[in-house]
């Protein structure tokens, strides 16, 4: 299993660059930057889940707990475009569900209708009403896109807060507001298999707002971070190696989520402190991220490949975590089970590329000229 996490290492790390001790990267946070590094926490997040299906974890344990680090980019990664988007363009706003909400969900439904029609060759059969539940998304069939139903309910909360107060300041304040009502709700709600029920539907969410906030002072940000930047990155790597491990010792002592509470019950101390720790941990994290990739650059064709399908890998790499280890076909070597699971899901991620890419395309301009 070792052969694994070196290939990882040799794809993040192969053609890195530095821009030496005197400079820093001058395209810092444009998207050609930040492809390569949302394929590197892809394929991170499909290692995590793998660490969650292997009989014996073995040096895959590493991952077991990563998860939420690189959900946390994403959130960030998100929150940061949006805001960036909305202070290079006046325009913006026009159209924005249509550009957002097409590349997200046609995916989404596309991949909902494959899991089904995988499960049904495979032997399982579900109710009409259950099969529409899957297909449209009211129940996930695969667990791994709840953050497709998160990332599109904060889109909505950004256009209403950004798009209709003119005064940024009150933008900011309700957009703060919400994302520590987020939380709340989920925690109220409790565990289950709906919508917004366990940890990992917040845990992370943070960052979402962190992004836009660096996004609007990031002028300020940056000339304050080039003056001083060993310390900060010190700084930052000696927080986060303390915030993380201890944000999962605190999980291991408090076990979040046991059941529906009403908000004021004492109960969900529990909760917020465990998601206070976690909150920490992704802060302190991303800070470093932010930091070290001023200085150096991941970038090569394998990151970039895997940057442009992240997204599509996020979505099917679900389905062959499942089959593989089901009870119709059931692959006993942990080996052999992440090299299938690794090559199919690369594999499915690379072909449904262009076509997911062209249905998008083509539903948005069709959608677009219904509103000429």
């Amino acid at each position: 299993m070792y052969i694994f996490i070196l290939l990882l290492l040799f794809i993040l790390l192969f053609q890195v660059s530095s821009s030496g001790p005197e400079h820093f990267q001058e395209d810092h946070f444009t998207k050609n930057f930040e492809l390569p590094l949302r394929g590197f926490f892809t394929l991170v997040i499909v290692y995590h889940h793998l660490s969650q299906y292997l009989d014996n974890p073995g040096p895959f344990r590493v991952f077991l707990e990563v998860g939420i680090l690189c959900v946390a980019a994403f959130f960030f990664y998100s929150g940061y475009g949006l805001m960036k988007s909305v202070l290079t363009n006046q325009n913006y706003f026009r159209h924005f569900f249509l550009r957002r909400y097409i590349k997200i969900f046609v995916p989404f439904f596309i991949c909902n209708i494959l899991y089904l029609f995988v499960y049904y060759l495979t032997g399982d059969r579900f109710g009409l009403k259950l099969s529409l539940e899957y297909v449209s998304g009211i129940q996930l069939i695969n667990p791994q896109s709840w953050y497709i139903i998160v990332i599109a309910l904060f889109y909505f909360v950004f256009f209403v807060t950004f798009r209709f107060t003119r005064n940024r300041i009150i933008s900011f304040f309700l957009l703060g507001v919400f994302q520590i009502a987020f939380p709340t709700y989920c925690m109220v709600k409790g565990p289950g298999i709906y919508w917004f029920q366990g940890e990992w539907w917040f845990n992370s969410s943070s960052l979402f707002f962190i992004g836009i906030l660096i996004a609007q002072f990031e002028k300020p940000i940056m000339k304050y971070t080039r003056k001083w930047y060993y310390p900060l990155l010190l700084v930052s790597a000696g927080a986060f190696l303390y915030f993380f491990p201890k944000s999962v010792q605190v999980l291991d002592r408090i076990e979040p989520l046991l059941m529906k509470e009403h908000i004021f019950a004492k109960e969900m101390l529990g909760n917020w402190i465990c998601f206070i720790w976690q909150t920490l941990a992704v802060i302190n994290f991303m800070i470093f991220v932010f930091l070290l990739t001023l200085k150096i650059r991941f970038t090569n064709r394998i990151l970039i490949f895997l940057g442009s399908r992240s997204f599509e890998l996020y979505l099917i790499h679900g389905l062959f975590l499942e089959v593989f280890r089901s009870d119709k076909f059931y692959i006993q070597s942990d080996f052999l089970y992440t090299a299938a699971v690794l090559l199919l899901s690369l594999g499915c991620a690379s072909f449904m590329y262009y076509p997911f890419k062209m249905i998008s395309k083509k539903l948005e301009q069709y959608s677009l000229q219904l509103y000429k």
